[in-house]
């Protein structure tokens, strides 16, 4: 099996406050793609349980091109460009099909594991061959700013959670996509605590939407674990800024993830404009800024 296709109708709920599509449900499409391309090949979730193995998720990253809306047609094609003893790279292309336009292009390396244990398992023969791997060049997917101004000494932005017990998936531990969500919010968090929260930035004629994420988890966060998001900016264009963000474990004194995540200045209409300067510098000094 080569490439396999699934087609979603977007729902009202998958939209936020901007309008469009969240960038989590993007990732959801993906799993749900994913998981049903697997069973196409022969391995639905009942083969792996009954194997006592499963896939997680090590690195994602995704690129976002244009935003889906309400009733949308969204045609998610995915396919295995590279297999190894006990990894497989899954590449994903999400298509609208009203126009054929382009809508996010993305990359997962999933990682399979043995369920009772936690630990790598090797491949067997018949995925290996099933899943036909093209072992083609991998695609520039364009999330990291090429020629950017580096901004280490940028202020580290700390906000804590608890991990809820609706955000875990079937192998009782936090649904990839959802770590998509706590970022979003640090984020906001973070601009909020520099002066400038959205609903100001609106009403300013600016707007910074996500364009990427670029995102590797180390280990699993379970319910009731509490968290500690660090967040910064590293990196800033003419019409484009990223942040990384770090997820720790404070029960466990442990990184759960790092993130590289893009963000692009765009006004009401979507259109790309340059980077407000006072903001990027008031973000940059930190909470201190929001009361000078």
């Amino acid at each position: 099996m080569r490439h396999y296709t699934r087609r979603f109708r977007v729902r009202q709920y998958e939209i936020d406050s901007f309008g469009h599509v969240n960038n989590a449900v993007y990732v959801n499409y993906m799993q749900e793609a994913a998981i049903e391309a697997s069973a196409d090949a022969g391995f639905g979730p009942g083969w792996y349980m009954e194997r006592g193995t499963n896939w997680v998720i090590r690195k994602l990253a995704i690129r976002y091109l244009l935003p889906a809306v309400y009733k949308d047609e969204i045609e998610v094609t995915t396919w295995i460009s590279e297999v190894r003893r006990a990894t497989c790279t899954r590449e994903y292309e999400i298509i609208r099909t009203a126009d054929r336009s382009r809508i996010a292009r993305a990359r997962v390396q999933w990682v399979y594991l043995d369920s009772s244990t936690g630990r790598l398992a090797r491949l067997p023969p018949e995925i290996r061959e099933r899943f036909a791997p093209t072992n083609e060049r991998e695609e520039e997917l364009g999330i990291h700013i090429q020629k950017g101004q580096k901004t280490p000494e940028a202020f580290r932005y700390l906000t804590r959670r608890r991990v809820q017990t609706f955000e875990l998936d079937t192998l009782r531990h936090v649904n990839h996509a959802v770590y998509l969500n706590w970022i979003e919010q640090a984020y906001f968090d973070a601009l909020r605590a520099a002066g400038h929260p959205v609903e100001r930035t609106r009403p300013e004629g600016w707007l910074a939407l996500q364009g990427g994420h670029d995102i590797e988890y180390f280990e699993p966060a379970f319910d009731n674990e509490e968290l500690e998001i660090k967040s910064w900016v590293c990196e800033v264009g003419r019409v484009r800024g990223a942040w990384t963000h770090e997820i720790h474990s404070l029960d466990k004194g442990r990184l759960l993830a790092r993130e590289y995540s893009l963000g692009i200045f765009v006004n009401e209409s979507g259109r790309p404009v340059n980077a407000p300067m006072h903001v990027i510098k008031d973000v940059l000094r930190g909470p201190e800024s929001a009361s000078s």
